[in-house]
């Protein structure tokens, strides 16, 4: 997978990206499917969305993947660091994996004899109960294919499963480090670690067949991360034949005084949401994309970007390490129902997601604070209970950084108490009211909330903005040209850099247009079948509001209290 830095030295890893057999199997049951028998008749890129693609635009249904690859003999692990939105995976005919929902890193692991082998891989993007986290009424549209890089590690008899690291303390240099392991038997085996290219421990160390080792280290020569010099340290570990290299910034993420701190230094937060989505690629973001969203991101003057409504992509996690962005990520979902919200399953699967999320995403810098749930019955006492779940999974995965949802009934809400930092979205002078109610609604938000004795809580607007259709302008400045949008965005900026204290942060939405759902009431009030509140479009060609931000956010005003 495509990353700023190596994460393997001794292991051996073969990167699949590149050009795969395929075939579109339509409206087929996986369960009837033969891989044998699949007539591969086109082929598709890796990473790529088959259905953004011309010969596949917009068709849903069952498609193949193919690849053969030349391996030596002993365990190997297949690595999906995303799949839209359902997946089975074969090696040589034999079923080794299955996974949905999308946008998060799983993998699969197989015994192979030496010579060439087979992988293919069966990926499904409709709507069905295989997929519980996906859902056709999702305001943006759910392309499917296998989106994001694979790879294949060859794996020794000691295999580090994972790496975390996370700091102790800023003043003292000080972090902790967990290694997650497994081996085929007990054993002694010596561990190394070196940081920054200097070794900091080395012992040998008894293994069972999994486990975990913790050590507490102390980085003296470590600088600390934050937006405004964000250092970075890779951090090597070696356990027996195997390593694991991670990228990670010295920093403490806290809440004070309705404040979201870094290093103990308050923030105010102004920035953008973003989707992943490019009409031509869907959710497979070219590595010249990446670098593109975050240099508009830096040109805007963004010091923050909130990930909608999914698990980022790696790579773009590690340009807003280097950038200093910081980000808000989140577990996949859009306005489920109240009875999504209930169901058992429904919720296992939410709790898996989220294994996932952090487990990709742990050591990113950037990411001061963790969501769940964007939009959903936060307002219904039956929809509390899965809030509760999910916001303590978190806590417990990862207690380092403050959790979140954005609720889209701030008024009505009932579960604010349970977040760290409240987030609200709101479209004043867009769904309701005009611009001059912009002031007082943002204000009435943040009434309610020091009302429920949450006035020591952050408070993040976490959507608001209006839609403008690109080029479409008139004489009025009405609804969907550009000068009503860029007039709306420079009422609510200017509102919360001058006209009040209590919000101390602000994800407009959003950077750019995308795709929504086909669902035919959605599409009546798209224009062109698209999102249009992008203050860039869909081709990332900046709009009237684009400016009109800049000049917020790069502003004196937009500059106060920023990192």
């Amino acid at each position: 997978m495509a990353r700023r830095f190596a994460t393997h030295e001794r292991r051996e890893v073969a990167a699949l990206d590149g050009i795969w057999d395929f075939a579109f199997l339509g409206d087929a049951d996986p369960d009837s499917i033969a891989v044998d028998r699949i007539a591969f008749d086109d082929v598709m890129a890796v990473p790529g969305c088959f259905d953004a693609t011309p010969a596949y635009a917009g068709k849903r249904g069952l498609a193949a993947y193919r690849i053969r690859v030349h391996v030596e003999s002993g365990v190997q692990r297949l690595v999906f660091d995303g799949v839209q939105h359902w997946c089975r995976a074969f090696w040589n005919g034999e079923r080794i994996q299955e996974h949905a929902g999308g946008f998060s890193r799983f993998t699969a692991e197989t015994e192979a004899d030496a010579g060439t082998a087979e992988i293919v891989v069966l990926v499904d993007n409709r709507f069905d109960e295989r997929s519980p986290l996906h859902m056709e009424h999702f305001d943006w549209y759910a392309y499917g294919g296998l989106s994001r890089s694979v790879e294949l590690h060859r794996l020794g008899p000691v295999r580090i499963d994972g790496l975390r690291v996370a700091t102790e303390s800023v003043a003292d240099r000080r972090v902790s480090v967990r290694i997650d392991y497994s081996a085929g038997t007990a054993t002694q085996v010596p561990l190394e670690i070196e940081c920054d290219g200097r070794t900091v421990l080395t012992e040998p160390v008894d293994l069972q067949t999994s486990g975990s080792l913790e050590r507490i280290l102390e980085l003296p020569w470590a600088a600390p991360w934050s937006p405004a010099e964000p250092n970075l340290g890779i951090l090597t570990v070696r356990l027996g034949d195997d390593d694991l290299r991670e990228r990670f910034g010295l920093r403490e993420i806290g809440t004070e005084n309705a404040r979201i701190t870094v290093n103990g230094e308050p923030l105010t937060l102004m920035g953008v949401n973003r989707h992943e989505a490019h009409p031509q690629f869907g959710h497979t973001q070219p590595e010249a994309l990446l670098v593109n969203d975050v240099q508009q991101l830096q040109d805007l003057g963004c010091n923050f970007v909130r990930g909608s409504h999914y698990p980022l992509d790696p790579l773009f996690l590690d340009l807003c390490d280097e950038a200093g962005i910081l980000v808000w990520c989140e577990s996949i979902g859009w306005q489920y129902p109240v009875e999504h919200l209930t169901d058992p399953g429904f919720i296992e699967a939410q709790v898996a997601h989220i294994d996932e999320m952090v487990a990709a995403s742990q050591n990113h810098p950037s990411i001061i604070l963790w969501g769940i749930l964007n939009e959903c019955p936060s307002w219904s006492e039956a929809g509390r209970p899965v809030y509760a779940t999910l916001l303590g999974r978190l806590r417990e995965l990862d207690d380092s950084r403050p959790v979140t949802y954005a609720a889209i009934n701030a008024h009505d809400d009932k579960c604010f108490d349970l977040v760290d930092v409240v987030a609200a979205n709101t479209y004043p002078g867009w769904y309701f009211g005009d611009l001059p109610d912009i002031p007082g609604e943002l204000d009435r938000i943040s009434a309610r909330v020091d009302a429920l004795g949450l006035g020591d809580k952050p408070l993040i607007i976490s959507e608001i903005g209006a839609g403008a259709v690109p080029g479409h302008v008139d004489q009025l400045g009405s609804l969907w040209t550009e000068d009503y949008q860029s007039r709306l965005l420079d009422t609510v900026i200017g509102h919360l850099l001058d006209g009040q204290d209590r919000i101390s942060g602000l994800a407009i939405w959003v950077l750019g247009d995308f795709r929504t759902t086909e669902q035919r009431d959605f599409l009546l009030r798209r224009p062109r079948g698209v999102n249009d509140k992008g203050l860039i479009d869909e081709y990332r060609r900046p709009k009237l509001a684009y400016r009109t931000v800049q000049g917020h956010f790069r502003g004196e005003h937009g500059r106060r209290d920023q990192a």
